[in-house]
């Protein structure tokens, strides 16, 4: 996606509040260099800080939700919908299952302990009926599982994505607004190129 249209996104995300002026204000923060990346330290220092190892991805996100209250509200109730919580509200469901499921495979493992062939087969074939009602009456509750599975993920998805799509207008602004001069860079090339035309003097192998 072109990134005018990802700034059109987030600038969507960023402009939420009915009120004018607060409006003005964020659409200001959006072309401002993030805090986060605007380190006053030497670009050496700034090399061998810690913070050079963090995640910068986690940190820009994590700006954006101190200075939107919209964001911040949603990447709330994200993470206190992937919590335990989600466990907890399954675990009885998880719980019958597993009882279930350990009868069923302990009560074939008996069946297949008798010594009459004729009685296994008829047994087995008792408990495989009854293992199939058993299937046909939770179906409700596996594919309800089975779509909760699915929104997990696609959740886990979404927020990859605005954890990208919100912190890419920010590296952008971070891009735009403290390139270095370019004429420092040029400087230092005459240097060379000047201590390097000068040292030829010294260097010519003498006949």
């Amino acid at each position: 996606m072109k990134i005018t249209k990802i700034l059109v996104l987030v600038s969507i995300l960023f402009i939420g509040c009915s009120d004018d002026k607060k409006k003005e204000s964020d659409i200001d923060n959006l072309n401002n260099t993030p805090e986060v990346l605007n380190d006053t330290k030497s670009e050496v220092s700034f090399l061998r800080t810690k913070r050079y190892d963090e995640n910068i991805i986690e940190e820009l996100y994590s700006e954006a939700l101190s200075k939107n209250e919209k964001l911040d509200k949603l990447n709330e109730l994200i993470e206190e919908i992937t919590s335990d919580s989600l466990y907890d509200k399954t675990s009885d469901y998880l719980k019958y299952t597993n009882i279930n499921n350990r009868y069923w495979n302990t009560a074939k493992s008996y069946a297949n302990k008798l010594n009459d062939s004729i009685k296994k087969v008829e047994v087995l074939a008792i408990i495989d009926k009854l293992e199939t009602s058993y299937t046909k009456r939770i179906a409700n509750h596996e594919t309800k599982m089975d779509s909760i599975a699915d929104l997990k993920t696609n959740l886990s998805d979404q927020l990859i994505l605005m954890k990208l799509f919100v912190t890419e207008p920010m590296i952008y602004n971070y891009q735009s607004n403290e390139l270095p001069d370019i004429e420092e860079l040029k400087s230092i090339i005459k240097d060379y190129e000047k201590a390097i035309e000068n040292s030829k003097e010294y260097t010519k192998i003498r006949k």
